[in-house]
């Protein structure tokens, strides 16, 4: 071989190994993202958020909100690990949903047709009620029952559109012994 080609081949690798080092980097920036049919789909995604994170995908707010047909996510780790879904919610299901979790603090907000302002401070409203409302959002937030290190779950729902999100996140400054 010549020493142009061998020079041609040692700079090559050096500058593929460089855009390694560099995407490597920079992929802690860049959020990994995709779409997927259902929830129960993402143990992966979750797993690889760490496994304060990891142990959010087993939560009911997590795997049984009512998402309907393809959920979008998105995995981050630019400063703190977390996992976003969203997606069309079941409005109809939301009701139950609320439901199921009596210890989970929900807010909503809405109006219905005499003016009235209904939100978080008073009980879901009866059937009859919910007719008259038009609501504008419902959220919660969970805060960690392991204290203020583990993962946080929260989630909303936007009114007329009816697109919901649910993220789970955690502070990437946990102590060692407190994982």
């Amino acid at each position: 071989m010549s020493k142009k080609v061998i020079i041609r081949v040692v700079l090559f690798l050096a500058v593929a190994f460089g855009i390694f080092v560099v995407y490597s980097v920079l992929s802690v920036f860049i959020p990994r993202h995709g779409t997927v049919a259902s929830v129960s789909d993402l143990q992966r995604v979750f797993n690889k958020a760490g496994p304060e994170i990891a142990v959010t995908f087993t939560n009911s707010l997590v795997q049984k909100f009512p998402f309907e047909g393809k959920v979008k996510w998105e995995l981050g780790f630019f400063k703190m690990p977390y996992v976003t879904m969203s997606g069309k919610v079941d409005t109809n299901a939301l009701r139950q949903f609320v439901s199921d979790h009596p210890s989970t603090l929900f807010a909503w907000s809405g109006v219905d047709k005499n003016g009235q302002n209904w939100g978080s401070g008073e009980n879901w409203p009866s059937a009859e009620e919910n007719a008259t409302i038009t609501w504008h959002s419902v959220s919660f937030k969970v805060d960690p029952a392991g204290g203020g290190y583990a993962a946080v779950i929260q989630g909303e729902v936007e009114f007329p559109s009816c697109m919901g999100t649910v993220m789970s996140w955690s502070p990437d400054w946990i102590p060692n012994d407190k994982k």
